[in-house]
């Protein structure tokens, strides 16, 4: 009788989280914490994801600039491939630095992603939750 309790538990966990686990979730036009900047994410190549930015505020596009990036609007900042269950992974341009980071991002739900990067051999790492732009 437990184990029925914790099995059937566990399939409807799993049938909550499946929407987050479809990569189609993933699609759409996502805004940073600071709705400073939005970036379409789209099928880029194969079984990739890209995160291209369309959108970004005047200070934005001026941090943009210091690092480096004179265009930022236009930029692919994310290129990712799912690895399954809403997580994928890949790389990360973070323009104010001009780097290329490891990235990892996890779909917590149909409206909210974390996207992680690390960088110096996964020794300093920084995260932020996106939220989906409707």
């Amino acid at each position: 009788m437990i184990k029925r309790l914790i099995t059937g538990a566990l399939l409807a966990a799993a049938s909550v989280a499946s929407p987050a686990a479809e990569p189609s979730a993933f699609e759409g036009h996502w805004t940073n914490p600071k709705h400073s900047t939005v970036v379409n994410v789209r099928h880029c190549d194969g079984n990739s994801f890209c995160a291209i930015v369309v959108k970004a505020s005047a200070k934005a596009q001026a941090n943009a600039r210091k690092g480096g990036t004179m265009h930022f609007i236009g930029t692919e900042i994310l290129r990712v491939r799912p690895v399954g269950d809403g997580i994928f992974k890949g790389t990360a341009f973070d323009p104010e630095s001009n780097m290329h980071v490891s990235a990892t991002v996890t779909v917590l739900g149909p409206g909210e992603m974390e996207i992680k990067g690390c960088a110096v051999l996964g020794l300093i790492c920084q995260a932020q939750r996106w939220t989906k732009v409707s």
